[in-house]
């Protein structure tokens, strides 16, 4: 026949309780603050013996002087004289008045158009990024916008790979339009003048 277990006490130490958290915090710190004592006395605790020895290594420096090191030599960049060859790097242009209401406008496609031989012909440059997954999604709201972009991948310094978000060339005017499109969606641009 089963017993009845209900009003039996339990064997494991009914009565105690844990000890509470402010006791463990305290035992903690002091056996912290023992081990923080017991390591300055073994290693700082013997800081007074050698403010004796200093003088008779200052005696050993009058001696014989330290060699003195040769400087090193300063590396040698590359892009001091690669940058200036390729392109450079053209002011932003003041407001131009608004033209007359009679004068014809004629906006010529991106990257396209008959121009004369002496005019100017530029780049924008939108962005330049390490990750090709970034210079995409640029690429791909530059398109949302209506401005057409390639992506070119350029190596500098032989090691450090970067896609630059490029569009053009255009012609000064069309560089200004574009450019005043690009700052009322908040993307910004460099313009560079292509050399002849």
């Amino acid at each position: 026949m089963p017993r009845d277990y209900k009003g039996r006490a339990s064997s494991g130490g009914g009565g105690r309780r844990p000890a509470p958290c402010w006791a463990w915090f305290l035992g903690g710190l002091l056996v912290g603050l023992l081990a923080g004592v017991l390591a300055w006395l073994k290693y700082g605790g013997g800081a007074s013996a050698p403010l004796a020895r200093p003088p008779a290594a200052a005696q050993s420096r009058e001696q014989k002087p330290a060699p003195v090191e040769p400087e090193a030599p300063r590396p040698q960049f590359e892009f001091y004289t690669i940058l200036p060859e390729m392109e450079v790097v053209v002011p932003e242009p003041e407001p131009a008045p608004p033209a007359p209401r009679g004068a014809e406008q004629t906006d010529a496609p991106p990257g396209g158009g008959v121009t004369a031989i002496a005019e100017d012909r530029y780049m924008l440059q939108m962005g330049s990024f390490r990750k090709y997954a970034d210079a995409d999604r640029l690429k791909a709201s530059l398109a949302l916008v209506g401005i057409l972009a390639e992506i070119q991948r350029v190596n500098v310094n032989g090691s450090d790979t970067f896609h630059r978000v490029r569009s053009g060339p255009y012609s000064r005017d069309m560089v200004n339009s574009l450019r005043a499109r690009l700052r009322e969606n908040n993307i910004s641009s460099l313009v560079i003048r292509l050399k002849q």
